[in-house]
């Protein structure tokens, strides 16, 4: 026999239906009962059975890399930098631009670290499926948007008296476009095209870069290269370029745009020589000592005539390097009888020597420190092969490698930043392998973020970057 028992519980009126049975075993009547829900109407017998499901768990997503990212994006302005230039792309751009700092393998595999990174809940609208990132390098590839990205970011670093940094870098290829071409690579002849960086000298940031053909000469790009930095605002700057700049119509150009410089002699030029015939031979006297760093150094300043204007050249011979050199070079020519003594009394005073031209004078316990500050551009050359990987190039048309290179440029930009802001404690690697060791559980309507270890929260820290226990979706 059953029959409904309506009981309350605070506020709320809850139905159970009873029903009686008798128990064999302890031989007496007894009762269960079963729930029946919440009493909608008592008269009318309505119920309703609610029932509370535990939410499921649906995924769990790398989280700290890119989030980390983002976030530090949006506290230097960078990312609203990106979204004036880019607009309705700046998702994808962001999307991207963190797999180049994250993982910064081939571009057909972005879907892949998409899917199990936070970031396709940071950036829904984001399409990085191969066919998808191909149009998209050919959007970047855009002569309008590059520039427009040039317009908005060159103002934004700080203008000051220091100069600007020139150097060009190969990348070989075997992409068959225009711009492939065979070229000198190191010591080695190779189909590659040239990558020219120009970098801020007191920031270390990059400023601009120029995508030219694999046969073209560092010292017939200076030119162009200075004429496009005037269109952004950038003229009458210190210029540090290397030995491959040095002709004579760049050096030209440098004066008529006054321009001043310092750059290495190339040890073919006549001018090297008759520095060295003149002045080499008498280098190590006390007059002469000048102390970078921890190295112990000779330098000497001469007035010269570099191509009808007044310069400044500064023979520098290093001791150390001297002697391993002339040690290197009898070993290799002791047993040539043939060798004239002529050819090897130059070749002798020649070794452990370097010769600086400037435009104007530089004090010589400065010449050095000043001329190795174009190491910078260097380093974000290493930055880019090595760390965020711009080699090697696996485009396949002249529209996306222009699109790709100028998205590692960016990425550059992002990555310097980063480090600028780690310090010495941290590489962007290591801080971002770290923070991608902090995972994230998601749900249906909110995401769970594990714990911080001891080191994510120092860079976290270092970042000023706020880590929340939970977000929403």
């Amino acid at each position: 026999m059953s029959f409904i028992r309506i009981q309350k519980f605070g506020k709320q009126d809850y139905a159970y239906e009873i029903t009686s049975y008798w128990d064999k075993k302890t031989k007496s009547p007894k009762q269960k009962s079963l729930y029946l829900g919440v009493v909608i109407d008592k008269e009318k017998k309505i119920f309703e059975r609610r029932i509370q499901h535990k939410e499921n768990e649906r995924l769990i997503l790398d989280y700290g890399d890119t989030f980390l990212i983002k976030n530090f994006f949006g506290q230097t302005g960078f990312e609203q930098l990106l979204q004036r230039v880019f607009g309705n792309g700046l998702q994808n751009v962001l999307a991207l631009l963190s797999y180049r700092l994250c993982h910064g393998s081939a571009m057909m595999y972005a879907k892949t670290w998409f899917d199990g990174s936070y970031a396709k809940l940071q950036y829904p609208d984001a399409n990085l499926s191969s066919q998808r990132v191909s149009e998209f390098l050919k959007l970047l590839s855009d002569e309008g948007l590059q520039r427009k990205f040039f317009q908005e970011y060159i103002p934004t670093i700080p203008k000051n008296k220091s100069g600007i940094i020139i150097d060009g870098t190969s990348l070989p290829n075997q992409i068959h476009i225009p711009l492939t071409a065979w070229g000198l690579s190191g010591e080695e002849i190779d189909k590659q095209i040239r990558f020219l960086l120009i970098v801020d000298e007191k920031s270390k940031q990059p400023l601009y870069f120029r995508t030219l053909a694999g046969n073209i000469l560092d010292v017939s790009t200076l030119n162009n290269s200075i004429q496009e930095l005037k269109q952004y605002g950038i003229e009458k700057a210190f210029t540090f370029v290397d030995a491959g700049f040095f002709s004579e119509d760049n050096i030209l150009e440098l004066y008529k745009n006054e321009m001043n410089f310092l750059i290495r002699l190339p040890s073919q030029r006549i001018l090297y020589k008759e520095l060295v015939a003149n002045h080499a031979k008498n280098m190590e006297t006390a007059s002469n000592i000048v102390r970078n760093g921890k190295r112990g150094l000779f330098v000497k300043q001469v007035e010269v005539n570099l191509f009808g204007k007044n310069a400044f050249a500064y023979l520098v011979l290093d001791p150390k390097r001297k002697g391993r050199e002339i040690d290197r070079l009898i070993i290799q020519n002791a047993d040539e009888a043939e060798k004239q003594e002529t050819e090897l009394e130059y070749a002798l005073s020649t070794r452990g020597l370097m010769i600086l031209v400037s435009s104007f004078s530089i004090l010589k316990t400065e010449v050095v420190q000043t001329y190795y500050l174009r190491q910078a551009a260097e380093m974000l050359f290493g930055f880019s092969k090595d760390d965020i990987a711009l080699l090697p190039l696996r485009v396949h048309s002249e529209d996306n490698l222009r699109g790709f290179l100028f998205l590692q440029f960016i990425t550059l930009v992002a990555f310097t930043l980063l480090k600028q802001k780690l310090g010495k404690e941290y590489t962007v690697e290591e801080a971002l392998i770290t923070m991608r060791n902090l995972k994230c559980k998601v749900f249906s309507k909110e995401v769970i973020v594990g714990e911080l270890t001891k080191e994510q929260k120092q860079i976290t820290e270092k970042l000023g970057v706020l880590v929340t226990k939970s977000s929403g979706i």
